[in-house]
């Protein structure tokens, strides 16, 4: 059986676990040999539909706000005895699960440092694992995430720990390497796999229509990802519809997200719920499903969104986050240029301008599907390909589970 251990950054949002179970999955799929283990303190993931032979173990929950400060998002804890507590649970994870191979999510050394214990460890076992960075195709602005990468030394991390960075983009839309001045050891071992194509989901288009009295109106997903921050685009749409008094000639399925604040979802609840060829909802674990069902998609600029929208072929009109982070804004930023979406930013929102610009998607969206066509899509199959040409390549040895104890035992 081979083992891969997968760990997650967790403090905003879904995005992070989802592109993460997506690759599990695809791991699994590649090879019954294959057995996936998550480390994730997020809070959504026990929503998530578990495949066979994946795993997780949860760490307690950080946060981070719309500035970008990281805090402990449920426990009494202070912040530092939160971090070391999450450091010991994946540092037992990572000796006891014993790993062919390890993916770290975004961060080379995890939040605040959080892995560094654990890779220290892994780098001196008899069978040392490989271990590969996977990054989205944008991670900020080029000159922020510099600053940050240099403070924390993550390319010397990379020399020390890392066996290949695999980027799930394409440097047509953003060379990772060129725009953030990865020095020569890390563009080495750096490879941009492709977009993370994604699948139409548990139902079809006809199941999920069929929950819908559509009276002949396309439908129009509307939705805000996590939601941690998405109740002003939905609040604008509902008031554009409103303001058209139901007369939109769409329905509108809208999905808040489960990191909403209780007060914001029930006041936009409460307002669609008076509105004709209107749902609410606030949470879905088939999100791919729902998409193949609509006939347009207004949303957040998140990336596994964007993957959904781009591997489904659905019209989309973009409207990304601009702080903390200018990840979203690049993104469709880009993207827009070369036609692959329509893109709104946050300060161009007005309310009749969702509704004109969803109105649009439906009658002429068709050109941006075509655009699309050159962007690549086979991420997924080239991270499973990887993974398992390094855990064919190890050798057949194995610790004994009181050598894994003692070893545990003298770290923590």
């Amino acid at each position: 059986m081979t083992r891969v251990l997968v760990y997650s950054h967790d403090t905003f949002g879904l995005g992070n676990i989802r592109r993460m179970l997506a690759i599990s999955q695809a791991l699994t799929e590649a090879d019954p040999d294959v057995s996936v283990l998550i480390l994730s303190g997020s809070p959504m993931l026990h929503a998530f539909r578990m495949p066979p032979r994946i795993d997780y173990v949860k760490l307690p929950c950080l946060a981070r706000d719309t500035d970008g400060v990281y805090g402990v998002k449920f426990l009494n804890l202070d912040y530092a005895t939160a971090l070391r507590l999450r450091s010991s649970l994946i540092v037992s994870a990572a000796i006891e699960f014993a790993p062919d191979v390890v993916l770290i999510d975004k961060k080379p050394l995890g939040v605040d440092g959080e892995l560094e214990a654990a890779l220290d460890l892994l780098a001196g076992q008899e069978r040392r694992p490989s271990i590969y960075l996977v990054l989205r195709d944008i991670l900020d602005d080029p000159e922020v995430t510099r600053r940050i990468w240099d403070k924390h030394d993550y390319h010397g991390a990379i020399a020390k720990h890392y066996d290949g960075v695999l980027v799930a983009g394409c440097p047509s839309v953003f060379d990772v390497s060129e725009e953030y001045a990865f020095p020569a050891d890390t563009r080495a071992i750096t490879e941009h796999v492709g977009y993370l194509h994604r699948h139409a989901g548990r139902q079809t288009r006809e199941e999920v229509r069929a929950n819908f009295n559509l009276d002949g109106l396309p439908l129009v997903l509307v939705h805000a990802g996590g939601g941690g921050d998405g109740a002003p685009l939905i609040e604008a749409f509902i008031e554009g519809l409103r303001a058209r008094e139901g007369r939109a000639p769409f329905y509108s399925w809208i999905i808040s997200g489960p990191e909403m604040r209780a007060s914001d979802r029930e006041r936009l609840s409460a307002c669609a719920a008076a509105l004709p060829h209107v749902r609410f909802d606030d949470f879905t674990d088939d999100m791919s499903s729902c998409m193949a069902g609509a006939d347009a998609v207004v949303s957040m600029g998140g990336y596994n969104t964007v993957c959904e929208v781009l591997s489904l072929k659905k019209p989309a009109l973009i409207v990304p986050r601009s702080r903390p982070v200018k990840e979203q804004a690049m993104r469709a930023i880009r993207m827009a240029k070369q036609g692959y979406i329509a893109c709104m930013l946050d300060s161009e929102v007005t309310s009749d301008g969702l509704i004109t610009a969803a109105m649009r998607l439906t009658m002429n969206g068709d050109a941006q599907v075509r655009a699309r066509r050159t962007l690549p899509f086979h991420g997924l199959n080239r991270i499973a390909e990887i993974v398992c040409q390094q855990a064919q390549l190890r050798p057949a040895l194995d610790k004994c589970p009181a050598d894994r104890r003692r070893t545990v035992a003298a770290v923590l």
